[in-house]
């Protein structure tokens, strides 16, 4: 499934970009061209949902919860 996600490009004090991921608090990468930043940001996008879905099942595992799906309209 391809999902959209918003990043945020900033110019870096030292040089380059960082790229910050709105939807993805804690996914954040630098590149020293705003390519770079970009590709880089994609990878950190898929470590952090990674790791949030790993403790997600370690939760759902050791509670015996249960898993729904809802939908909710978008605010914007």
């Amino acid at each position: 499934m391809i999902m959209q996600y918003t990043i945020v490009l900033e110019p870096s004090a030292s040089g380059g970009y960082t790229a910050r991921c709105v939807e993805v608090p804690g996914a954040v990468a630098y590149g020293e061209t705003k390519g770079d930043a970009v590709s880089r940001i994609r990878g950190a996008i898929a470590l952090v949902q990674k790791s949030r879905n790993q403790a997600l099942q370690d939760v759902i595992t050791a509670a015996g919860s249960e898993v729904i799906r809802i939908e909710v309209a978008d605010a914007a």
